[in-house]
């Protein structure tokens, strides 16, 4: 690792100094750390999570997972194969598991212990980004995650995804009468959150919880005041996990008011707003009216994922992520954007300030 990098990564796990800490701001989106800095590091890692602190993210994302032994943990996916070196480590656990009705081969973060998880090291998992960090970092546990979101001198909101709960609560691991999301809810409130977005609670230690299960979603409206946002698909053959709805029946203006009685907010797939063309355009003259209909009904509207490399880029924006910022802030209104480099929104903001 380059020395000035390693030295900023340890800053970052650094506590802060005494005094009031300064909020989210009100006069822009909010800076969504999808997975961390992962543009730059292994995703979910504790470095990746406070280099985006470091940069300039307001709130840093986690997907959450459980281990054997019930702590949650942050990881994309149960299978621990694409992000640490798991199957070098625990070869004897390679199986195959049907999630949302898919066959996965691989590793399972739930048929290890949280002792297990903590040997293996976190690698780069797409081919195109840095890979010379690769087994440097572990893999943090929700608890871990959210003290550095804690330890940040300023106001760090934090961004769970439940992933995968009907599946979790399926196993043979899960005591009776429990769900994932009881136990996601018991670290958050160990840790001090609570509250509805108008709450003080809430505004000294912001929280969203995710998920793409409506019925998780409403499992938790029932149980927490804590905001939740529901996760939206729409690329091709995408249904909802739980309720097998495709993305034209959840938005139908039934669909978008049931949504609105138990989430604050929708994390759409940005191609859902302006689709991208089979040629590497985008449609911005055929933009969807999603977001206006979205707020309509009072939902906060936090699309993914904004990402710099070339191959993400629509050749409408000329390959510049700064427009393709501009397009989404200024004309589509949204109100919060995840972004795999938090760092350039971080730069755009205060460009378009000065």
């Amino acid at each position: 690792m380059q020395p000035l990098l390693l030295a900023a990564l340890l800053c970052g796990l650094a506590a802060p100094s005494a005094g009031q800490k300064n909020g989210l701001p009100s006069d822009r989106p909010l800076n969504i750390a999808h997975r961390g800095a992962s543009g730059e590091l292994p995703e979910h890692t504790k470095e990746a999570y406070s280099r985006a602190i470091e940069q300039g993210a307001d709130f840093i994302e986690c997907d959450v997972v459980l281990t054997k032994d019930l702590v949650p943990i942050c990881r994309h996916e149960p299978d621990l194969n694409d992000t640490t070196d798991a199957f070098a480590k625990f070869p004897n656990l390679l199986t195959t598991y049907i999630i949302d009705g898919e066959e996965f081969e691989g590793i399972f973060s739930t048929d290890m212990t949280l002792e297990e998880v903590k040997t293996l090291r976190a690698v780069q998992s797409r081919e195109y980004r840095d890979p010379n960090f690769d087994g440097m970092f572990e893999v943090p546990t929700l608890a871990e995650y959210i003290d550095i979101a804690l330890a940040a001198d300023r106001v760090i909101g934090i961004y769970p995804e439940t992933k995968h709960p009907s599946w979790h609560n399926s196993l043979d691991i899960m005591p009776e009468g429990t769900r994932m999301s009881d136990i996601v809810l018991g670290v958050l409130s160990d840790k001090g959150y609570g509250g509805d977005v108008e709450s003080d609670t809430w505004a000294a230690q912001p929280v969203y919880i995710q998920s793409f299960e409506v019925g998780n979603l409403k499992y938790l409206s029932n149980i927490t005041d804590i905001p939740l946002v529901q996760l939206l698909g729409g690329w091709e053959g995408y249904v909802t996990p739980d309720t097998n709805q495709t993305h034209q029946a959840i938005t139908t203006d039934e669909g978008l008011d049931d949504i609105a009685s138990y989430a604050s907010g929708v994390g759409p797939w940005k191609d859902t707003i302006i689709a991208t063309t089979a040629d590497g355009y985008s449609d911005v003259e055929g933009a969807t009216d999603l977001v206006q209909r979205l707020h309509d009904r009072g939902l906060q509207v936090h699309p993914y994922t904004f990402r710099n490399e070339d191959r993400f880029l629509s050749w409408t924006w000329g390959q510049d992520y700064a427009r393709e910022y501009t397009e989404f802030i200024d004309n589509q209104d949204i109100d919060g954007l995840f972004t795999d480099f938090p760092g350039s929104l971080a730069k755009y903001f205060v460009n378009k300030a000065n």
